[in-house]
């Protein structure tokens, strides 16, 4: 079903315009040559959906073929320009990706997602600021729809990001619950392979669209630009999702470092552990045996002076040599400095 049809454009004088909630037969019936419209679809199914958009708006191109990719898409089919990027989107400590379609006709752009791509319903509301920044020009046709892409491009980029700083913040919040003197039950290799998980469909989604964007600069589609000062604009885009993906990295470093934290002070404990049940035992052994040997005695009991501060002092000898001798097989503790390391670094 087809939830939403937003149109914005620019009228034949330059101005724009913007219907906020149309039937999509009135939607096609404002796609005019020479002005620039922007159609923005919501549908509950993409796959379902797209095609009967299309038909209606007169657009030739099997989505099929853009849906076929992996997250990201790209086809040149002359007179329509396909995309396909995905939306990064998290819910109870998963992460997915959900695709938006986009389509380029001469002075047409036709954006298809469903719910997840709110953050583009924003932009369209702010669209008639965007678009009385365009080139007015007819002939500039290529220039404009540029842009507008770029921009669109752009917002989409953004939203993924701000998936990252949620991941960045339960890392932080996992770290300051382990650190906390208030322990709960959890499955902490379940919680950080979740992490990890989201970590790496986020940094697919950002590798999908830095190819596609890519392809958008170099591949000298027809209905792109060639004006090298806007095709910068997606250079522009570039150098963000290349920062992004260092940023990933970094983080996905400083996850395995929790990760090896974690480890270690586990170790740790289960050494000191060791170390005291060994203390102990030999605390108790050597006594006992010196109380075994003095019980074989044949007069204990004149004897009973001498042989309870000798069963005393060899209990309190006997525990501190153990201790001493065991305390260097101890693993010190890694502590959380090396993990606090690596967050200044992400930063």
């Amino acid at each position: 079903m087809i939830k939403t049809v937003s149109v914005a454009g620019l009228e034949a004088e330059g101005t724009p315009f913007k219907k906020p909630s149309v039937q999509l037969d009135e939607a096609a019936r404002t796609i005019s040559l020479g002005n620039l419209t922007w159609i923005e679809c919501v549908v509950d199914s993409i796959t379902a959906e797209t095609p009967k958009i299309l038909e209606n708006l007169g657009i030739t191109m099997d989505p099929a073929v853009l849906l076929s990719g992996y997250v990201s898409s790209y086809e040149d089919g002359g007179e329509t320009l396909g995309l396909m990027l995905p939306f990064v989107v998290t819910g109870n400590n998963k992460t997915q990706t959900s695709p938006i379609l986009i389509f380029i006709k001469k002075d047409l752009i036709v954006t298809i997602h469903d719910d997840h791509g709110g953050k583009i319903a924003r932009l369209y509301n702010y669209s008639s600021t965007l678009l009385r920044k365009l080139p007015k020009d007819p002939q500039h046709w290529a220039d404009r729809q540029t842009i507008l892409l770029a921009r669109i491009i752009d917002e989409i980029s953004e939203t993924n990001f701000s998936i990252l700083r949620l991941i960045v913040e339960r890392t932080e919040q996992l770290e300051l619950d382990l650190a906390g003197s208030r322990q709960i039950e959890r499955d902490l290799s379940l919680e950080l392979s979740n992490m990890k998980t989201s970590l790496l469909t986020f940094l697919n989604a950002v590798w999908a669209t830095y190819d596609t964007v890519q392809n958008l600069k170099y591949g000298d589609a027809d209905m792109i630009s060639d004006d090298d000062s806007i095709l910068t604009k997606f250079e522009v885009i570039l150098g963000r999702l290349d920062r992004q993906i260092q940023m990933s990295e970094n983080l996905m470093q400083m996850i395995a470092t929790g990760i090896n934290v974690i480890q270690t002070q586990v170790s740790n404990k289960l050494g000191l552990l060791i170390v005291w049940f060994t203390v102990a035992g030999t605390a108790v052994l050597v006594p006992n045996t010196l109380a075994t040997v003095f019980s074989l005695f044949p007069d204990r009991t004149n004897n009973f002076v001498w042989m309870l501060p000798a069963i005393i002092i060899s209990t309190i000898l006997s525990a501190f040599v153990t201790y001493k001798y065991t305390k260097r097989w101890r693993v010190r503790a890694f502590g959380m400095k090396k993990f606090k390391k690596f967050k200044k670094r992400f930063r």
